[in-house]
């Protein structure tokens, strides 16, 4: 085995001249080997707590572990901060694999120093060498690629990825929806519809939610799962609540000032935006524009939100409720109920998630159902049900008291145009 010589590691400097080397001589010969590129989760925390001197000795403890876990004709080099590469024989990837790098993880996360004895945890990609012509940076670019898209690079435990196609498709379709997102974005492409709420006493629309929806050129909508993660990523979500939510404001307004009907509007706080500090005046910049009475804004809240931080929950519902909208929990039941949630802070309207109402009632669901619904108006608050699609829901949630109800039973989401008919007929009723 050779190795570095790494007496002295030079921190966040990218030296990859020895392992470039080697890679150079083997990547043509008869043995197959694989390019490994190991990353050391959450080493910041180490620099933080005991400093960038023993961040150094802890990056060299690990370096020296590496290398004796290395065979005759294998190689390894410190990369920069707290990244390594080695080179090392591959006849069978999953030989490779459960043989030699899980017996790895567990040599460095037993390395004998109080400061990081089983709490090191790494993440790995694995490039093997198949095609001579790869170079050495696109062949270390792919082993971190495939590493860095691992499903379980954030959770608390090592993890190992063989690069593969998918990988780098996957990679490249996200790519080229961020750019066609900012694109969409850039070019008005993003469309409001609204989806009826209706009144269980009578029947009526009693309010909508904003939604957004994409279609691309020949006029196929593309599904929000799709597109939805990658506006949050890049930050666009965000303008473009602000934008649905004056959008709306102007639509309000211009009905309220021509005599026509209008119901209350819900809007949904996206997650990346929910952390923006002045998230509320925000809204409030907009709304002080038009002049529309404020009962006729709704802000929804995913439930999900709710459990990641509860406190600051309750801050933002407080301060949007203080100025005098309405404040709705998304979600309720789909996976994430906090009923601490529903104590605290002080909701005036909870949505029932569309899981209650995937199959036909039998005597639990029903009572389950009839127990969130009174729960819930013993709280003082009012409650949806959302994704009903069958007349059965609808005769039961009559029964239950339901105040209202949002699904394909009665509208599907549509074009603003389509939902004012709507409201102008029932006006005339």
């Amino acid at each position: 085995m050779e190795t570095e010589n790494n007496s002295t590691l030079k921190r966040d400097m990218y030296d990859t001249s020895y392992i470039l080397e080697k890679y150079c001589k083997i990547k043509g010969s008869d043995e197959r080997y694989a390019l490994i590129h190991l990353n050391i989760k959450n080493f910041r925390y180490f620099n933080t707590k005991y400093g960038s001197k023993a961040g150094d000795e802890i990056l060299t403890l690990v370096f020296q572990k590496i290398t004796t876990f290395l065979e005759e004709r294998e190689y390894a080099a410190y990369l920069y901060a707290d990244n390594f590469a080695f080179l090392v024989r591959c006849d069978d990837s999953n030989y490779l694999i459960y043989e030699r790098l899980i017996p790895l993880i567990d040599i460095l996360y037993r390395i004998d120093d109080e400061r990081i004895y089983r709490n090191l945890f790494m993440s790995m990609g694995i490039y093997v060498i198949i095609n001579p012509e790869v170079s050495f940076y696109d062949a270390l670019n792919y082993a971190n690629l495939c590493r860095k898209e691992s499903e379980a690079l954030l959770n608390r435990s090592s993890c190992i990825e063989l690069y593969g196609d998918s990988f780098y498709n996957s990679y490249m379709d996200r790519m080229k929806l961020e750019i066609e997102t900012a694109d969409a974005y850039k070019g008005y492409e993003f469309v409001t519809y609204l989806q009826p709420k209706i009144s269980l006493i009578n029947g009526k629309v009693i309010g909508a939610e904003a939604l957004l929806r994409w279609f691309d050129k020949d006029g196929n909508s593309i599904p929000l799962y799709k597109f939805l993660p990658i506006l949050n990523q890049n930050g666009y979500i965000k303008l473009i609540d602000i934008d649905t939510f004056e959008q709306m404001c102007q639509y309000l307004d211009t009905r309220i000032k021509n005599n026509q009907k209008v119901v209350p509007i819900s809007f949904n706080i996206s997650k990346s935006h929910f952390y923006d500090p002045g998230i509320v005046q925000n809204y409030i910049d907009v709304f002080e524009k038009y002049d529309i009475p404020k009962h006729y804004i709704e802000i929804e809240f995913m439930e999900s939100i709710s459990l990641n931080d509860t406190e600051r929950l309750k801050k933002v519902v407080s301060d949007f409720k203080e100025y005098g909208f309405t404040c709705s929990l998304d979600d309720f039941g789909d996976g994430y109920s906090s009923f601490n949630v529903l104590l605290n802070a002080h909701f005036d309207i909870i949505k029932m998630d569309r899981q209650f109402f995937l199959n036909n009632l039998n005597g639990n669901s029903s009572l389950v159902i009839k127990t969130i619904i009174d729960l819930i108006h013993s709280l003082n608050m009012k409650v949806i049900a959302e994704g009903v699609e069958s007349k059965e829901h609808i005769e039961s949630l009559k029964e239950y008291r339901c105040d209202m109800v949002q699904g394909y039973y009665y509208y599907k989401p549509m074009s603003i145009d389509s939902f004012n008919m709507i409201l102008d007929v029932q006006d005339d009723c």
